[in-house]
């Protein structure tokens, strides 16, 4: 398991892996745009958050489909990010050894209740080549999560864990670097990304709450005006 004790430097990503540098080209090409913003975050930063380490973007005028993929869940099953569907999701890239990450995840936990407010469910996936594949991935995961959590519970309703497939990491991550999350709305569709979620939790919990708010104001829409 490679170390990323400097992971916390958004600004700077680590050397690429291997597998990265063969296919980061075309993926940058074909696949990175599924990272357009459909709005911005806003709000001040929590009490518990470093220095915001986020790089702003202006919004976009509409959101972009996430890219579908397979990563192997804590059960031990195959699922995918199409499956999701039907209820606005945080998709988080965590790796062994990233400083920011084990910082983050003990952040998320203290938050998880707003977060949950909000309506988001939280996936936290391994990002391939840090853990092993499969189950035996998912279990380190989840042992790093624990670890880093301390006191912290992180098994609970609308928290899971897994370890994402390789075209999985490739399409959302092609650079390697830990600790990027997207939040995909109820449609599948990215609504908004950032980094560290330890540094960007007040713009993350902004940004949730429009989601959640939306996706209700959608539902309660389609319930009246079929």
């Amino acid at each position: 398991m490679s170390g990323h004790g400097a992971c916390e430097r958004v600004d700077e990503p680590r050397g690429r892996r291997p597998w990265a540098l063969a296919a980061s080209t075309l993926v940058l090409a074909a696949g990175l745009g599924a990272y357009a913003l459909a709005g911005t975050g806003s709000g001040a930063a929590s009490p518990t958050a470093g220095p915001a380490t986020s790089q702003h973007r202006p919004p976009s005028s509409s959101a972009t489909l996430a890219p579908n993929g397979t990563f192997t869940a804590s059960s031990g099953k195959t699922a995918t990010i199409a499956s999701l569907r039907g209820r606005p999701t945080m998709v988080w890239f965590v790796a062994g050894g990233c400083a920011s990450c084990a910082a983050s995840i003990p952040a998320v936990a203290a938050h998880f209740s707003q977060l949950h407010a909000a309506g988001l469910r939280v996936l936290t996936l391994g990002l391939y080549g840090d853990f092993p594949s499969g189950k035996t991935g998912v279990a380190q995961v989840l042992s790093f999560g624990r670890e880093a959590a301390s006191n912290e519970p992180i098994a609970r309703p609308g928290w899971e864990w897994g370890m994402a497939s390789k075209s999985l990491s490739l399409a959302y991550d092609p650079t390697g670097t830990p600790d990027l999350y997207v939040l995909i709305g109820p449609r599948g569709h990215i609504r908004y990304r950032n980094r560290v979620p330890v540094s960007t939790m007040g713009e993350l919990l902004a940004a949730a709450k429009r989601l959640g708010t939306h996706a209700q104001a959608t539902a309660t829409v389609q319930a009246c005006c079929p």
